[in-house]
């Protein structure tokens, strides 16, 4: 999750300066939530886990709608990156679930 805000935000902040556009700064914003809800997550806190994996979901359909519409291959780059987060979560989601379950049968 820290990786993939790092990117957010790096690359937003780059897509500010080069563009000069506000609407840049949208991912480096989803970036410093998801920083933020990186700590919680870590303490195993499981409706801040949901949250962060909505959000990330979330941003990557808006990454790759708006890359594609205008052809940004930064966006596009975001995009790829959370969708790498996400698949991340879900199987780590799917692995500690498996791990409750064989210690509880």
């Amino acid at each position: 999750m820290i990786f993939n805000s790092v990117i957010l935000i790096g690359l937003g902040i780059y897509g500010y300066f080069i563009s000069g556009s506000p609407t840049a700064l949208i991912s480096p914003a989803i970036g410093l939530i998801l920083f933020g809800l990186s700590f919680p997550v870590r303490k195993d806190n499981a409706v801040i886990s949901h949250i962060a994996v909505g959000l990330t979901g979330l941003a990557m359909v808006m990454f790759f709608i708006v890359g594609i519409l205008r052809s940004n291959y930064i966006i596009l780059i975001m995009a790829v990156v959370t969708l790498a987060a996400l698949m991340f979560y879900i199987s780590d989601f799917l692995k500690r679930k498996k791990e409750r379950e064989f210690q509880n049968p």
